[in-house]
C-alpha cells in the first residue's frame, strides 16, 4: 500500500515537472529571414485558409484579439484602400479566440463578423495556436509580412500610426517589385 502511495505522489510530480518544463520550453517566434510556420484556419463561413497555399502572394498578417479589434481594423482598413485590387498581395486579420467565454457559440462570433466583417478576411484561431507559435503581443496587434516564397521579410509588434504604415506599404511594394529575390 505505502509502495502504491509512493509510486502515485512521484508520478504526479513526474507530471507537474514535465508540465512546467514544457511551458517553460516555448520555442522563439518567427524571425525575419525564417520560412513563415504554416497554419490552417477557417474564416466566419467556415471556408479554409492555408499560408502554404499562398506561395506566390505578398502575405500581411495582422494578428490581435477581441480587445485590440479596433487597432486591427485600422491595419486592415489601411491595406485594403492601398492593395484592395491586388491580387498578387493579400492580408488577414487572424483572432485569437481565447479569451471569448465559453458559454459564447461559435455560431454567434461567426454571425457578428458577418454582420460587421473587417476589411479583410478574418480568421478565426478558437484554441489560439497560431497565435501561440507566432508569440503575439496582448496588447497591440502583432504584424508578419511573409514573401512570395514563404519568407518572413517583415515582423513588428504595432498600433497602427502612419509612419509604421508608410514602413510596412515600403516593404509591400519592394516585394511586389522584385518577386523572384524573396
Amino acid at each position: 500500500m505505502k509502495l502504491l502511495i509512493v509510486a502515485t505522489i512521484s508520478l504526479s510530480l513526474l507530471g507537474m515537472l514535465l508540465a512546467f518544463a514544457d511551458e517553460k520550453s516555448e520555442t522563439a517566434p518567427p524571425k525575419v529571414g525564417d520560412t513563415a510556420p504554416d497554419w490552417t484556419l477557417q474564416d466566419a463561413e467556415e471556408k479554409e485558409h492555408n499560408l502554404k497555399k499562398l506561395r506566390g502572394k505578398v502575405v500581411f498578417l495582422i494578428m490581435g484579439n477581441r480587445k485590440i479589434r479596433e487597432e486591427d481594423d485600422k491595419w486592415a482598413e489601411a491595406f485594403q484602400k492601398a492593395y484592395g485590387k491586388n491580387e498578387q498581395v493579400i492580408a488577414y486579420i487572424i483572432g485569437d479566440l481565447r479569451s471569448v467565454p465559453g458559454f459564447i457559440p461559435k455560431r454567434f462570433i461567426r454571425s457578428q463578423l458577418k454582420k460587421n466583417p473587417p476589411a479583410v478576411k478574418f480568421l478565426l484561431d478558437w484554441k489560439g495556436e497560431v497565435h501561440k507559435q507566432y508569440q503575439t503581443e496582448k496588447k497591440k496587434p502583432t504584424l508578419y509580412l511573409i514573401s512570395q516564397k514563404g519568407t518572413i521579410t517583415s515582423h513588428r509588434k504595432a498600433n497602427f500610426d502612419s509612419e509604421t504604415y508608410t514602413e510596412v506599404k515600403k516593404e509591400i511594394d519592394r516585394l511586389l517589385a522584385t518577386p523572384d529575390l524573396n
